[in-house]
């Protein structure tokens, strides 16, 4: 065996770390024969998202209309192969299989049938099965490269009997090995009916279970079950509608599996060179433009498509610095500087998204890939979405508000956000978990993908079923022909918000609970099991720990929904935002007024058990009402006013022990107003209350007495003490604000 030349390892590495990468139609991979597993760094790199701004928006585009057939001679490999499939096909399109002694139903509506073999006795079941325009493919297949590895320390020219199901796979299964270069041994097919009475071996190859009893003197090695060839995948998924994206991110691992046959086999340098240019080939079908760099600058690989928009002029590019491409000046940052922020650039009067990556070897610098992502297709994807209505409008930068509560909330939100768990929002009425709900999805990793939206209190039972899982065609009296997607399915990819979660059916209640476990949802009137990959949102007003107590609501889906919780605080809780909220929704409809203090006062007392919904229903009361540039009390509803009224007269002033509580009260409103929050060992060292004796531990002891009063209101050690409404308003009595 030879070792390749260190000029090649670095040509290959560049190549291999190339993972923006799709292969044409046409394009054999006959020579991708062995796999092995990548390292971490390299693996790392391969699966960076150069194309991050598109990918889940192409996904959407996908649909689970077409089904893939797969027909095997035996349950075994059946069962291997069709996790594969499904590995790469779904969610994009159903994948089924058969074995061939079973009974095979009518497939005259699929899309594409796989065999396993050549054998004639599989095509014509295969053919009967399915109508003549369904095209029918012999799988192509190779080994994993660990299973590989014991044939090359076999001595060359030893006879080596290859087992399988039938004289055809087995004689299949020897063209592969011959693909792959492991060339040195002479091959015997076995099948059932062949005997070793007659002959001596010292070695037997198997495909994971012997098809003929072996000797016990005859070492066994192990092959397993032959994947899948990735040609065969990708040509298949593009004619059913598989995503670019995916079909580039799938490939890009392979090619890291190739970097690891060359070094772990020592494969010839003209093998390897054989390799290199057929990888080439292979990243010549890359949609977007790709051009790499090594690190003084001169270009070591650009495909057509970057060709044509930078240097169509130009025969040999390769090799030259990148200084002569046009427009270069918009490129030096990226092939002269690491960590480079994706940029929007302009050329040729077209708008692209610039991406750069680092190629490394270990420790070792090698240069720069960049690739351009046309933002016209972007857009276009992106306006599919919004004109369906499946889109987040809103951002935490939308949500209003600098009190502490809030605040703590908003981070607590955004950290979450990153994760891909199960939100549940919590909260009452009015207080904005939808919006909560629309800015996690903007900050998540899923941005980019549908947010979908349902109000499960707003539906019957049987039409929620329907909206959520979809239906077939036929399902029930005015179902639409063909059936329906449901909301599970639509928001594939991305976040689906289920606002009012707590009000659900039992019956409901099963169903959501197998998505959330499985990730799969059944149609109504469907058999069929469809993946899912969304993100799932739930929000309520209801306490459903109390519900699953009461029974109303199951305790294995509470446990599955509440992964991640968070409390939305209410606007009582965070009165010191009421003028901040007050400005941005008269700024919204381009209103100017102003408050009397006695207003302000009174919406500072106010319970606001409708929160901010409330808010802006009584202000837009007030300004439809008054005639006066400031709104007085005789603007405000009727009820606002009465219902405070009566509280005044039923008040009673909680009864101080001692004096200095309204000091501890007073230095509790300083930080409230100014939007702070105060721990105990800070407020006890504070200059206003250590000049008039307070301790930490006399004060620990003061403010659980005024937290049973309900005077202030004692949170997690981040949040610290704060004062309610009712210390405020004690605070008014006695003439300190």
């Amino acid at each position: 065996m030879l070792i390749p030349p260190a000029p090649f390892l670095a040509c290959l590495a560049f190549l291999l770390l190339l993972n923006h990468i799709s292969t044409p139609a046409n394009q054999s991979l006959s020579f991708l024969s062995i796999q092995a597993n990548p390292s971490d760094d390299t693996q790392a790199l391969c699966y960076h998202e150069i194309t991050k701004h598109s990918r889940l928006f192409e996904q959407r585009r996908c649909s689970m209309d077409h089904t893939i057939v797969l027909i095997a001679k035996g349950t075994d490999t059946l069962g291997f192969l069709l996790k594969e499939l499904r590995a790469y096909f779904e969610p994009y399109c159903k994948v089924i299989g058969y074995a061939s002694h079973e009974h095979i139903p009518d497939l005259r509506g699929v899309d594409h049938v796989f065999i396993t073999t050549k054998s004639p006795e599989l095509y014509t079941i295969a053919r009967q099965a399915v109508a003549d325009s369904v095209p029918i493919t012999v799988l192509n297949r190779f080994f994993e490269l660990r299973k590989m590895k014991a044939l090359m320390q076999i001595p060359p020219g030893t006879t080596v009997p290859v087992m399988n199901n039938s004289p055809v796979s087995a004689q299949e299964v020897i063209q592969n090995l011959l693909e792959a270069n492991v060339d040195h041994l002479k091959y015997v097919p076995f099948h059932p009916g062949c005997t070793f009475d007659d002959l001596e071996f010292q070695y037997a190859i198997i495909m994971s279970v012997p098809d003929v009893p072996l000797p016990p003197h005859v070492e066994v090695i192990d092959l397993g079950f032959r994947k899948i060839s990735i040609h065969d995948l990708i040509d298949t998924g593009r004619k059913v509608g598989v995503p670019s994206e995916w079909e580039r991110e799938y490939l890009s691992a392979f090619i890291v599996e190739m970097s690891e046959l060359a070094k772990m086999l020592g494969t010839s340098y003209a093998e390897v060179q054989k390799l290199n240019s057929q990888l080439q080939s292979t990243f010549q079908a890359v949609k977007d433009p790709v051009i790499a760099c090594n690190e003084q600058g001169f270009i070591t690989f650009i495909n057509d498509v970057a060709v044509e928009l930078f240097c169509p002029q130009v025969s040999s590019i390769v090799g030259q610095p990148y200084t002569v491409l046009k427009e270069h000046s918009l490129l030096r940052p990226f092939f002269e500087q690491e960590d480079q922020e994706d940029a929007l650039v302009s050329i040729d009067h077209k708008q692209f998204i610039v991406s750069s990556q680092s190629i490394r070897r270990s420790h070792e610098h090698l240069g720069f890939v960049c690739t351009l992502k046309d933002v016209t297709e972007i857009q276009r994807l992106r306006t599919t979405l919004t004109l369906r209505g499946h889109t987040a409008t809103y951002s935490f930068s939308d949500i209003k508000g600098q009190s502490q509560p809030l605040l703590q909330v908003i981070e607590l939100g955004k950290k979450m956000a990153k994760n891909n768990q199960t939100i549940l929002l919590t909260g009452e009425n009015g207080t904005g978990k939808e919006l909560f709900a629309h800015a996690i999805h903007q900050h998540s990793l899923r941005k980019n993908g549908p947010f979908v939206a349902i109000n499960c209190a707003s539906l019957p039972e049987n039409l929620l079923e329907s909206e959520l899982f979809g239906y077939e065609d036929g399902a029930f009296t005015g179902a639409r022909k063909g059936g329906k997607p449901g909301l599970f399915e639509q928001a594939d990819g991305g976040t689906i918000f289920l606002d009012e979660v707590g009000d659900i059916s039992g019956a409901i209640q099963v169903k959501l609970l197998r998505v959330l476990q499985e990730k799969q949802v059944i149609r109504v009137g469907g058999t069929g099991i469809l993946s899912v990959d969304c993100r799932i949102i739930a929000a309520t007003n209801r306490d459903l720990e109390d519900a699953v107590s009461q029974g109303s609501f199951r305790e294995d889906l509470f446990y599955r929904l509440a992964v991640l919780p968070i409390q939305i605080p209410a606007l009582r809780e965070r009165i010191s935002d009421i003028p901040l909220l007050i400005d941005e929704h008269l700024e919204q409809q381009s209103i100017r007024k102003a408050w009397s203090p006695e207003v302000m006062e009174l919406f500072y007392r106010h319970d606001w058990r409708g929160n901010i919904r409330e808010l802006k229903n009584i202000v837009d009361y007030a300004i439809t009402v008054s005639e006066h540039p400031v709104i007085g009390i005789q603007d405000l509803p009727k009820r606002l006013t009465d219902s405070l009224f009566q509280k005044q007269q039923t008040a009673t002033i909680p009864h101080l022990d001692d004096n200095r509580d309204l000091d501890i009260l007073y230095c509790l409103h300083q930080y409230y107003v100014s939007n702070k929050s105060v721990g105990r060992y800070q407020l006890a060292h504070s200059p206003e209350l250590q000049s008039v004796g307070w301790t930490e531990s006399a004060l620990r002891h003061r403010l659980k007495l005024l937290e049973q009063q309900g005077l202030v209101r004692s949170g997690t050690t981040r949040q610290g003490t704060s004062i309610t409404p009712a210390g405020i308003e004690l605070l008014r009595k006695h003439g300190r604000i």
